[in-house]
C-alpha cells in the first residue's frame, strides 16, 4: 500500500468523525427562530441541525472518492462511475448519525465515535481492494465489505429509533438496504444499470414490508431479524439471477434457509 492511500483514508474517516462529534455538541436554531443578519432578520423554514446528515453524506462520499483514485486502476483512467462504491460508506456513516443520539452518555458517545472511525478505515481500505477483482486481497475485501453490509443492516433493523413515526422507518429502511444492496450485488462484477435496478428492488420491498410490520404487534427484535431474513433471501436471489444461476435446486435451497430463519425467529425472538 502507498503512503499517500494511507493518507487519504485516515483523512476521510476522521474528518466524517469530526462532523459528527459536532453535530452531537453544537446546538443550532431550530425551524422558525429569527437569525438578525446585518439589518434584516431572517425566520429559519428548517432546523439549521437538519444541514448536518446531507453534509455527512457528502463528506463521507467525497472522503471514498480520493481514496479511490489513489489506485494504480483509478490513476490509469479505468475507473468509472466510482459514486457507486460510495454507498456502504454513506449508508455506514448514516446509521452512526442515526444512533450516536441514543448513546447513554458522552463516554459511549466518544467510544462509538472511535469504533465508528475504525470501521469507516476498514471499510475504505476493502474498497480500495475491491476495484480489482484479479489483485491481492480481493476476497478478503469482499468478504469484509459483505459482512459488514449485513451487520449495519441488522442495527438499523434493530436500533432505529422507537419514536421515528412508521412513515419515517420505512423510508429510512428503504433507503438504506439501497445503499447496502449496491455494495452487496457489485460483487458481480456486473454493469451498474442492471445491479440498480435489482437494488432499487430489494430496497421497495424491504420499504413496504418495513411499513406492514409494525402493525402486526410483535416485538421489536423479532421485526428486526425479520427484516433482515428478508434482505438476507431478496440480496441472494437477487444475486443469483443476475449471474444467471437461479435453478430449481438454488431456489429451493434459499427458500428452506428463509423457512428455518423464520420458524426460529417466530418461536424464540
Amino acid at each position: 500500500m502507498k503512503s499517500h492511500f494511507l493518507d487519504r483514508i485516515s483523512i476521510a474517516a476522521w474528518s466524517v468523525t469530526m462532523l459528527l462529534a459536532l453535530s452531537a455538541v453544537l446546538a443550532l436554531p431550530p425551524k422558525g427562530a429569527n437569525l438578525i443578519v446585518g439589518n434584516t432578520t431572517v425566520t429559519l423554514p428548517a432546523d439549521l441541525a437538519s444541514l448536518f446528515p446531507p453534509l455527512l453524506a457528502l463528506l463521507s462520499g467525497l472522503g471514498t472518492e480520493a481514496v479511490l483514485r489513489a489506485h494504480p486502476i483509478a490513476e490509469a483512467g479505468g475507473l468509472r462511475f466510482s459514486a457507486r462504491y460510495w454507498a456502504l460508506p454513506v449508508a455506514l456513516t448514516m446509521i452512526a448519525a442515526v444512533l450516536q443520539p441514543q448513546a447513554p452518555s458522552a463516554l459511549y458517545q466518544a467510544l462509538g465515535l472511535l469504533a465508528f472511525a475504525l470501521l469507516l478505515s476498514g471499510v475504505l481500505a476493502a474498497l480500495y481492494y475491491s476495484l480489482d477483482a484479479q489483485g491481492v486481497g480481493y476476497r478478503r475485501a469482499r468478504a469484509w465489505l459483505n459482512l459488514t453490509c449485513y451487520a449495519v443492516a441488522l442495527l438499523l433493523f434493530l436500533l432505529i429509533p422507537r419514536s421515528w413515526g412508521i412513515a419515517a422507518r420505512s423510508a429510512v429502511t428503504g433507503g438504506v438496504a439501497l445503499l447496502l444492496a449496491l455494495e452487496l450485488l457489485r460483487g458481480t462484477q456486473l454493469g451498474g444499470q442492471r445491479v440498480g435496478l435489482y437494488a432499487a428492488i430489494v430496497a421497495a420491498v424491504m420499504a413496504e414490508v418495513a411499513l406492514v410490520l409494525p402493525l402486526l404487534g410483535r416485538s421489536e427484535l423479532s421485526n428486526g431479524l425479520l427484516l433482515l431474513l428478508l434482505f438476507y433471501l431478496l440480496v441472494s436471489f437477487s444475486w443469483q439471477t443476475l449471474l444467471r444461476r437461479l435453478n430449481r435446486l438454488v431456489a429451493v435451497e434459499l427458500l428452506v434457509v428463509g423457512a428455518v430463519g423464520l420458524a426460529l425467529i417466530l418461536l424464540f425472538a
